[in-house]
């Protein structure tokens, strides 16, 4: 269980009403990483959402040719994993903890057995999750334009 002061400090739960955040803490779990702990790899199920309260974690990927790209550098009150909330679905990049960090964890199936009983709640976060998507779409197309436009050789 993790208490409402914690869940508090995450973006994703911002503005949630004190029902919702029990509901959820009720199910989550406040987990310590040593750096260069790895949370997941890609390609792997995706089966835990993440929340980072405290450290810093690199979502990476390899590349087709073995090299290893930092995505996206998560800093306190951010959230990772949100495929986990879909179901059976792989990850399309590796976690690293690169510091000590404190995340909690929540099972991506309890979460969508909460959606179920509470469809206002599974509605609410799932926007939430629609707007994660929406930004690293938009910084990665932005990533994926810088690289085109110093590395013409690439098109």
């Amino acid at each position: 269980m993790v208490e409402k002061d914690i869940l508090e400090k995450i973006v994703f739960l911002k503005d949630l009403p004190e029902p919702v955040l029990e509901k959820i803490g009720n199910i989550a779990h406040l987990e310590t990483f040593d750096e260069e702990g790895i949370l997941f790899r890609q390609n792997q199920e995706q089966i835990f959402l993440y929340m980072l309260v405290s450290g810093k974690v690199f979502l990476n990927c390899r590349s087709t040719l073995g090299r290893s790209l930092t995505l996206d550098e998560v800093l306190p009150g951010r959230t990772f994993g949100v495929s986990a909330l879909m179901g059976e679905t792989s990850s399309t990049f590796t976690a690293v903890c690169v510091e000590p960090c404190e995340i909690i964890t929540i099972s991506g199936e309890k979460m969508r057995e909460l959606f179920e009983n509470d469809f206002k709640t599974g509605h609410t976060l799932m926007l939430k999750v629609v707007s994660i998507f929406r930004s690293r779409m938009k910084m990665h197309t932005r990533q994926f334009l810088h690289s085109l436009a110093t590395h013409p050789e690439i098109i």
